[in-house]
């Protein structure tokens, strides 16, 4: 479990910390989403996660290892695998399998065993048969599952992914947020970092940060069945929320658990 005690971090210099007090978790096979709006504190609290950033107060806990210990670095950051919003940021290889088993390779993993898990990465995330290809040749929705891919091959037990899909095309976010459905199926734990409600509407919890503090935690049900409040945290709600909300004030008895549009249409179907 990936633990948030307490936590506050400020950058030097800056005029308040871009966290204060807060506390969540994240367990295998759960998906906690991170939102809010920009300087939220979201992506702050995503790198304390795995070590990149250590606490200014409170502290980060994997597994029961603190993030601030460095004897266990290494061990937090095998076990916390990391996807930044552009993928091209952290693509090393010139070609996909060598950029999969950049990871692995320097832990010295044997050969016998990377090639496995090179391959058991790319199945994971839809790219079997791309071992050869080129990086620069895939779509950017390719490369963010490249990305994955890269951190899947550390078999980690957790992934943290701040805004996969920002910079996607909607078929390359569709397949992203299918790869992170199948991860999750498979027992990883994952923070995913988002601006879109709509990306993690089958989320277990929903935390919306605002000036570096928690302003919401509970079910991304709940908070869709309340655009009003939604949009009063800068949370952008999906279409169908947005809908269901105006067939309610309009007297329609859409139920507050109807968030697809199949689920509408029958609540006004049998109204």
């Amino acid at each position: 479990m990936i633990v948030f005690e307490h936590v506050g971090f400020a950058y030097p210099g800056a005029a308040a910390p871009a966290l204060d007090d807060v506390s969540v978790s994240v367990s295998p096979g759960q998906v906690l989403a991170l939102l809010g709006p920009n300087g939220s504190g979201k992506s702050t609290l995503a790198r304390l996660g795995n070590g990149l950033l250590v606490p200014s107060a409170g502290v980060v806990r994997v597994d029961g290892m603190d993030t601030a210990d460095e004897d266990t670095v290494w061990d937090v950051r095998s076990r916390v695998g990391f996807i930044q919003q552009n993928p091209e940021n952290q693509i090393v290889g010139t070609l996909a399998e060598e950029d999969v088993a950049f990871g692995p390779e320097n832990l010295g993993v044997p050969s016998d065993e990377l090639r496995v898990r090179v391959d058991d990465a790319l199945a994971a995330v839809g790219l079997s048969g791309f071992q050869r290809r080129e990086p620069h040749l895939l779509s950017e929705g390719q490369k963010q599952r490249l990305a994955i891919a890269g951190a899947l091959a550390m078999r980690p037990s957790y992934l943290i992914a701040d805004e996969p899909t920002a910079m996607l095309d909607p078929v390359g976010r569709r397949d992203v947020l299918g790869a992170l459905r199948d991860l999750r199926r498979r027992g990883v734990g994952i923070l995913h970092v988002t601006h879109h409600l709509a990306d993690v509407v089958d989320a277990d919890e929903v935390v919306v940060l605002r000036n570096g503090r928690i302003a919401y935690q509970g079910t991304p049900k709940a908070l869709m069945a309340d655009p009003g409040h939604a949009r009063t945290l800068a949370v952008e709600v999906p279409p169908e929320a947005e809908l269901a909300d105006a067939l309610r004030r309009g007297g329609v008895p859409v139920p507050a658990g109807a968030s697809t549009p199949e689920a509408i249409a029958e609540s006004v179907w049998h109204s």
